[in-house]
């Protein structure tokens, strides 16, 4: 029996936004062994339209062919990536699976793709971590599928992230003081963002080019 192949749609870069929880240096695995690759962006209401506008047909085009394929008339759909929170902040949410390729010498789960960064010039960004508040565009590109429990739904695969500006994850200085740390004389002290040996130098990366 032939299968059919999944539609390739094209890739989309976003406005820039204000980046939520974002896992694009490492992937997350609290939900999974594997672990997932995800920015949350916030956007403001205009650009979620804009993008919606611009999604529409291809939503449609596929939930009418999972009508044909399935017999039906109608779909149950799931939520949409770009939407509107309880918080009345209007969301971009794009994800991307981690896919794991063997193991490190230490045991240690290997991954098989990464998602590329950019910086405001639009050149790689090497050993920078990426926090919630940085502005942020992201390149992605929509995936549709069908689940009866859920229903039909469209999710934003994270192919690439441009870092326009680095935020600080909501800290501050009072932000230690809260825990009861206070400044030690001769400590060390932080000059930036690097994860350099926080990351296995062996790791090798799937680059996605992305046109920002």
């Amino acid at each position: 029996m032939a299968i059919k192949a999944r539609t390739r749609h094209p890739q989309t870069v976003t406005p820039a936004g204000t980046a939520q929880y974002p896992y694009v240096n490492t992937p997350n695995t609290r939900f999974n062994d594997e672990g997932e690759y995800s920015c949350d962006m916030i956007v403001t209401k205009e650009e979620a339209a804009a993008l919606n506008l611009q999604f529409q047909p291809l939503f449609d085009a596929e939930y009418q062919a999972k009508l044909d394929e399935l017999g039906k008339k109608k779909l149950k759909v799931a939520d949409l990536p770009v939407r509107e929170d309880d918080e009345g902040n209007w969301v971009v949410k794009a994800k991307l699976k981690n896919v794991l390729a063997g193991t490190y010498k230490n045991g240690d789960p290997r991954a098989a793709k990464s998602i590329a960064l950019y910086d405001s010039q639009g050149k790689p960004l090497k050993d920078t971590l990426v926090r919630g508040g940085s502005k942020v565009k992201l390149a992605v590109r929509p995936r549709f599928w069908y689940v009866a429990s859920t229903g039909f739904g469209m999710s934003l695969d994270l192919l690439a992230v441009q870092v326009i500006e680095l935020g600080d994850g909501g800290l501050s200085d009072k932000a230690a003081e809260s825990f009861g740390f206070t400044e030690v004389e001769g400590g060390y002290v932080n000059g930036g963002e690097s994860l350099e040996g926080a990351l296995d130098a062996e790791e090798e990366e799937d680059i996605i080019k992305a046109d920002f």
